[in-house]
Order: structure tokens, then sequence, then C-alpha cells
């Protein structure tokens, strides 16, 4: 069972410049591929200032933005909207990119 449901949980994500790459900022201020090397921001303040990181981390990403999570008991986090659920998963931008090599 979920320990939140209501988006109280955040992490900043943005995609990556290089290769359009969705990414999350971590504890270290770094971007990482991984969603569970994220940093999560457990308060609306802490959510502000996770926000405020990650436009000064800004350097190599497009415009870095809230996304609301949700941690189980083992600490998984999981985006709650579908569309954070698919920008996770990947398989979506891993498609286009097979499609483009394709055509190129």
């Amino acid at each position: 069972m979920a320990k939140n449901l209501s988006g109280d949980l955040q992490v900043a994500s943005a995609n990556r410049l290089v290769d359009g790459m969705v990414v999350w900022l971590d504890d270290a201020g770094q971007w990482t591929d991984r969603l569970e090397h994220a940093a999560v921001a457990r308060d609306p303040r802490g959510a502000e200032i996770l926000l405020e990181r990650a436009r000064a981390e800004s350097f190599t990403v497009v415009d870095p933005f809230l996304v609301a999570v949700s941690e189980d008991e083992a600490g998984t986090i999981e985006p709650l909207s579908l569309r954070e659920k698919i920008r996770a998963s990947g398989l979506t931008f891993e498609a286009i990119a097979a499609e483009a090599v394709r055509y190129a």
C-alpha cells in the first residue's frame, strides 16, 4: 500500500539537452536517469527548495519541474500521473529514437 497518494511527495524532473532523456535531480544536485536515485521532497516547503535547486542546476537540462510521486514501504518511488509513468518508463522515447534511426 502506498504511503502517499495525494501528491505530497515530489521529485524534480527535466529532459537532458544532449539527448532528450528524462532525468531527475538527486540529493547531490546531479541529474540522473534513474528515478530511484531522485531526491524526494516530503512537504510543500521541501518541494519549493527542490525546484529552486533543480533550476539552479539546469545548465544541461530543459525546464525542470516537479512531479508528484508515491513511495511504498520498500522505498520504491513511482509517479502518480500516467504521463509521468510513461516518461519514467522511457518506452516512448526509445520507440521514437529507434524510428528516427531507421529513417536516418
